[in-house]
């Protein structure tokens, strides 16, 4: 049963130096028309299966990028061909500067009810650092419009590890972003990918990450501090007020079937990951001579569910099931007695000592 609908928006205004999403800078209505039309057919390729959605996700890419009508479009082909949940949540990634109040009331007329603004930061060092281009005035009048519209359900992206970032300066940006009417935040690591611009920077010595130790000391910092601001961690990068978890996220991270649609996007459906071409050109043929855009397949054995199970249930604040522990005896001990993890309700959980390392532990834990 498919409970998610995930639809990549591959189009930016331009390209983040941090950015490992596939997304292309090209600005051109018509063929924004063109990837909708094919949105909607590859949806169709999937009509025989069950579905019984409960949550939507417009991500990019810049999905923003598209006109309101644009995305109700694809919100209506999904309401009037599939089964949708009562209660269904539909979230769509902004940039700041991109909607006005009226493009909310549109939004909100579509049945979107909850956003994800890109903001990064409201220092303008950090955001200089990042490469992003908007003014963080506009992130406040994206908070009003959409509240003003009737979305209220909102979640703000912060990312830490910049370079020359403070401890002090992680503050103030904490301060403003829990001083905001906003329900959810998410907080992210700057990680310098070999393949974009700022992982060749890195490479060359030019950009200077926080070493591990201070970035260590900020995740634990941002975790004390939203928790004591009342937004409390449920996911290794993510913070909520109570009852707005993000769901959508949620079903990846418990293991629910979902299907991606567009560019990039991938899916878990039957034990099967698959996944589509990264190629938008390629993609546009392939959904228009109504071929699948699938460019990968990868059947899961009992094994290797164990370990998704494992790597995703210890993401979250609830942990994982013990059962799936068998045999890692010593390995829960070593780790409950440094203080990484601790045993709840018949679950190991991972302290936020334990999260900063969870690659580590997790490897030590299915191998």
């Amino acid at each position: 049963m498919i409970k998610s609908l995930y639809i990549h928006i591959p189009f930016c205004s331009n390209k983040c130096p941090y950015c490992d999403f596939t997304s292309i800078v090209y600005l051109d209505n018509n063929l924004y028309r063109r990837y909708v039309e094919g949105l909607k057919r590859e949806l169709t390729f999937y009509s025989d299966l069950e579905f019984s959605i409960e949550t939507i996700y417009f991500g990019g890419g810049t999905p923003s990028i598209l006109k309101p009508e644009l995305i109700g479009e694809v919100i209506n082909f999904i309401k009037d061909n599939f089964n949708t949940e009562r209660n269904l949540e539909i979230t769509i990634e902004v940039n700041p500067e991109d909607y006005n109040l009226e493009d909310f009331y549109k939004l909100k007329s579509f049945g979107v009810n909850r956003v994800s603004i890109g903001n990064q930061s409201f220092l303008r060092k950090n955001l200089i650092s990042l490469g992003r281009v908007h003014n963080p005035i506009s992130t406040l009048k994206a908070i009003q419009n959409s509240i003003y519209a009737g979305i209220k359900n909102i979640n703000l992206d912060l990312i830490f590890g910049i370079e020359n970032q403070t401890l002090e300066d992680l503050e103030i940006d904490l301060e403003i972003y829990t001083d905001l009417p906003i329900t959810h935040i998410s907080a992210y690591l700057l990680t310098a990918y070999e393949e974009t611009p700022l992982g060749q920077l890195v490479k060359q010595k030019k950009y200077k990450l926080p070493d591990e130790k201070i970035q260590r000391d900020m995740y634990i910092f941002i975790n004390s501090y939203l928790e004591d601001r009342g937004f409390y961690r449920y996911e290794l990068s993510n913070w909520s007020r109570k009852n707005y978890q993000c769901k959508h996220n949620l079903s990846y991270w418990e293991l629910k079937e979902f299907l991606g649609i567009g560019v990039s996007s991938w899916s878990f459906i039957k034990n099967t990951h698959f996944g589509n071409t990264k190629n938008i050109f390629e993609y546009l043929n392939k959904v228009e001579n109504f071929v699948k855009p699938i460019s990968f397949r990868d059947v899961l054995t009992e094994e290797d569910l164990k370990f998704e199970k494992v790597m995703l249930g210890l993401r979250l604040s609830k942990g994982v099931e013990l059962n799936l522990l068998k045999g890692k005896k010593e390995a829960i001990d070593v780790l409950v007695n440094s203080g990484f993890a601790e045993i709840r309700d018949n679950k190991l959980r991972l302290t936020p000592d334990g999260l900063i390392i969870s690659n580590f532990i997790i490897n030590k834990l299915t191998c």
